[in-house]
C-alpha cells in the first residue's frame, strides 16, 4: 500500500509496527499443528497527512483470502442480534424500504441482509466470495446469495446497498465504493458500518487491530472516501457502545448535513506506540500472575479481539491457557490461529470448571455474566479494557 487508499497521499507519517500477526483472525484451523503454523503478516501502521487516515502500509492483498471456513457471524449473541434487528428497523422506517431491492457485499451468512428483507418483505441479494450459492426465503422477502465479489456490472437498479466491516478489508476502497454508487438508483440509499478507528487509537481498544484490515476510519476519513464516490453523507454515529461507526448516505442528492470536525489524529497518535507497549506489557503481567497462581482461565469471545490478545501476548495454549468459549457452534472445535486454543461451546465450562473468565469484549459482559449464573459457575470474570491501573 504505497499510497493512502482514501486521498492516495503517498508520504505518510509511521506511527507504529506490529509484526507476527496472523493473517486472517476468523480462519481458524482443524488442529492444533495447523494453527501454530498459520501464516504470518506486519502491520505497519502510517498516518496519512492530508486526510487523517490510518492504514497498513505492509498490507498485501494477494496472501489475504477469505474462502469458505471463514467465520465471523456474530448472530448467535441476543446482544448483537437486538442491535443488528433495531439497525434494520431504523433503515426500513427511515428510508421506506418496502417491497425494495437491497444489496448487501461481504454478506458473509447474510443474517443483516435477511432482517432487512424479512422486516421489509424486499428482495435481497448478497455478495460473498466465502459463501456458496443459494435463495432462501425470509418472510415475505427473499434473499439469494452469490458466491463471488460485488460488482456494478452484476447488479443495477438498486434501492439500498450496504455493507458491514467490509470497508476496512478492502485495498481497492475507492473503486468497490464507486461500483456500490454506480449500481443505485438516484435517491437510492447506501448503509456501511466499519470499526471505529477513534476507538482504537484514541482510547486504545488495540486488540481490533489486524491485519487484514487495511483502513482504520476516523469519521472524518470515512466522510471523506463517501463524498470522493459520489454519496451525500445523511447520517455519520457511532454505535456498539462506541466501537463502531455507522454511516446512512444518498445516491445523487446533495445534503446540508454537517462534515464532521477532522479529529487531530496527532493529537494522541505520538504517545501511541508507547502507550501500546504499555497496555501489551499490563495484560502480559496480569495474565502471567494469574497463571502462576494456578487459576484455570478461558478466555470467552472467539472473535479478532481474542487472536489479536492472545498473539499480540505469545499466550500459546501450551502456556496456561488451553480454551476460548464462543457461543457461534460452528467455531467448535476449530482452534485459534497462531496459539492454538480449541474453541469450545459455553456449555463445555459446566465440566472444565474455570476460576477466571476473561472477557475480550465489555459489550458482552452482562450477556456472559447471565450464562455463567445460569450454569451455576462461581468464577471470577475480567473484562479486558484499555485502561492501566
Amino acid at each position: 500500500m504505497l499510497s493512502c487508499p482514501v486521498c492516495s497521499e503517498s508520504a505518510p507519517l509511521p506511527l507504529s509496527t506490529l509484526t507476527d500477526l496472523p493473517l486472517t483472525t476468523c480462519q481458524f484451523a482443524e488442529s492444533r499443528a495447523n494453527a501454530l503454523h498459520a501464516a504470518r503478516g506486519t502491520l505497519e501502521l502510517v498516518l496519512c497527512k492530508s486526510c487523517g487516515h490510518i492504514y497498513n502500509r505492509a498490507f498485501e492483498p494477494n496472501r489475504v483470502a477469505y474462502s469458505p471456513g471463514y467465520e465471523n457471524a456474530l448472530h448467535f449473541s441476543a446482544r448483537h442480534r437486538t442491535e443488528s434487528e433495531a439497525t434494520a428497523e431504523r433503515l426500513i422506517r427511515s428510508y421506506a424500504l418496502h417491497h425494495k431491492t437491497v444489496v448487501e457485499f461481504g454478506c458473509g451468512t447474510a443474517e443483516f441482509l435477511s432482517l432487512l428483507c424479512a422486516k421489509g418483505s424486499n428482495l435481497g441479494v448478497g455478495y460473498d466470495p466465502s459463501q456458496h450459492n443459494r435463495t432462501t426465503r425470509v418472510g415475505d422477502g427473499s434473499v439469494t446469495i452469490c458466491a463471488k465479489k460485488f460488482s456494478s456490472a452484476n447488479q443495477k437498479s438498486v434501492d439500498l446497498v450496504c455493507s458491514q466491516h467490509v470497508l476496512e478489508h478492502l485495498d481497492e476502497l475507492l473503486s468497490t465504493l464507486g461500483d456500490a454508487r454506480a449500481c443505485l438508483k438516484h435517491g437510492g440509499i447506501g448503509y456501511f458500518q466499519v470499526p471505529n478507528g477513534l476507538a482504537i487509537f484514541r482510547d486504545l481498544n488495540i486488540w481490533d487491530l489486524i491485519y487484514e484490515h487495511v483502513s482504520y476510519f476516523s469519521p472524518a476519513s470515512l466522510h471523506r472516501a463517501l463524498s470522493e464516490t459520489g454519496f451525500s453523507v445523511l447520517r455519520l454515529e457511532t454505535s456498539f457502545g462506541g466501537q463502531y461507526l455507522d454511516a446512512d448516505v444518498i445516491a445523487g442528492e446533495p445534503t446540508d448535513a454537517a462534515q464532521p470536525t477532522l479529529v487531530g489524529y496527532s493529537d494522541f497518535c505520538g504517545n501511541f506506540p508507547a502507550a501500546f507497549a504499555k497496555l501489551v506489557g499490563h495484560w502480559k503481567s496480569r495474565i502471567a500472575s494469574l497463571i502462576e497462581s494456578d487459576r484455570r482461565i478461558v478466555l470467552w469471545g472467539g472473535g479478532a479481539k481474542a487472536v489479536s490478545f492472545l498473539n499480540m501476548l505469545r499466550l500459546r495454549a501450551d502456556n496456561g491457557i488451553e480454551y476460548v468459549v464462543d457461543v457461534n457452534p460452528r467455531k467448535a472445535g476449530l482452534f485459534v490461529p497462531g496459539t492454538a486454543q480449541e474453541i469450545v461451546p459455553p456449555k463445555y465450562l459446566c465440566d472444565y470448571r474455570p476460576d477466571v473468565v476473561v472477557v475480550m469484549n465489555p459489550v458482552y459482559a452482562a450477556e456472559i455474566q447471565s450464562m455463567l449464573e445460569s450454569m451455576r459457575l462461581r468464577c471470577d470474570m475480567i473484562t479486558v479494557s484499555s485502561t492501566v491501573a
